[in-house]
């Protein structure tokens, strides 16, 4: 039996983890970009099988979360699992807890169990591997720009999704591998409080706009660029001044010649950096000339619609 599961990926802005002696209720608030195509998850479950293996984009790999993942089943048939996306692991695209969402939803449906299951486990497995505190909750219950009002496993936190226009895309750049588990090591006290302050900001007025303005404030708290890095990225919003004339006759002509600030010339609505990616959305037809922007920090660009939601598909 062969099981095609689809889920989208998830890009978070700003966090602050919340812990629990209980892993559901451990987690994490905040708010982030539930983007597609994401990732594909193919599960070929076989006795002929010599062993289980899971491949990441053609390359036999070792995803931490997945290894308790199947302790939790206990599940001890031999499958292959061939996981695919257009993003690499480790960057900040939630591609760890995408690939255990999907992996725990093939076996719980192999099983005949239900989906909500699958999703909680995965959340644990994410939660005991420190991979991932709200990717799993996300990726599973929300769309397009979603906000982790609270903190824990699917069916326990809760999100709360703005949709966003359909000419709207998401334009990523991959810059370096970041592990999840060291990062979250890292964070002080004083990070933490910041990524809740910021949420409790943020949800008097959830604009994507304001969701930039915010995860830059927090990317350079927390380390993970710095305000040089930005003002490199500065012509996708940059501010243009023109010269406007206005002719009035008198007993002369006189041209009187004022400066006025016109709309601004911004090639995407915002940007910042997560972990290792920098992301930024532009509307369609300002797309080549942001892309072409981007180009000059990293040639690894990606670029995604707004999404969400899990596609399954069963073959033998």
């Amino acid at each position: 039996m062969t099981l095609k599961i689809a889920v989208p990926l998830h890009i978070t802005g700003f966090f602050a983890p919340q812990f629990s002696a209980n892993p559901l209720l451990t987690g994490s608030v905040g708010a982030g970009l539930v983007i597609t195509p994401g990732l594909v998850c193919v599960c070929k479950f076989s006795n002929k099988l010599s062993k289980s293996k899971v491949i990441y984009n053609g390359v036999e790999t070792k995803i931490e979360p997945l290894q308790k993942l199947f302790d939790r089943v206990n599940f001890n048939k031999k499958v292959s699992i061939r996981l695919s996306s257009p993003v690499p692991l480790g960057f900040g695209y939630g591609v760890s807890g995408a690939s255990t969402l999907a992996v725990s939803l093939a076996l719980h449906r192999f099983l005949g169990k239900s989906n909500l299951k699958a999703a909680q486990l995965a959340h644990l497995a994410e939660v005991e591997s420190l991979t991932g505190l709200g990717d799993a909750l996300a990726i599973f219950s929300g769309r397009d720009l979603t906000v982790r009002l609270k903190p824990g496993a699917p069916g326990i936190g809760i999100v709360k999704s703005f949709s966003q226009p359909k000419n709207l895309r998401v334009i990523t750049a991959d810059l370096k591998r970041i592990k999840t588990k060291k990062m979250l090591k890292s964070m002080n006290q004083k990070t933490i409080s910041l990524g809740q302050k910021i949420l409790e900001k943020f949800v008097k007025n959830p604009s994507l706009e304001n969701f930039f303005q915010y995860s830059q404030l927090f990317a350079k708290e927390i380390g993970w660029t710095n305000e040089n890095f930005f003002k490199k990225l500065m012509p996708l919003k940059k501010q243009v001044f023109i010269s406007s004339f206005s002719k009035s006759s008198f007993r002369s002509e006189i041209f009187q010649i004022s400066e006025q600030r016109i709309r601004n010339k911004e090639y995407c609505i915002g940007f910042t950096v997560k972990k290792g990616v920098l992301f930024a959305v532009a509307e369609q037809n300002k797309l080549k000339n942001a892309v072409s922007i981007l180009k000059k920090i990293s040639p690894k660009i990606h670029i995604f619609k707004f999404g969400g939601g899990i596609k399954f598909s069963d073959y033998d």
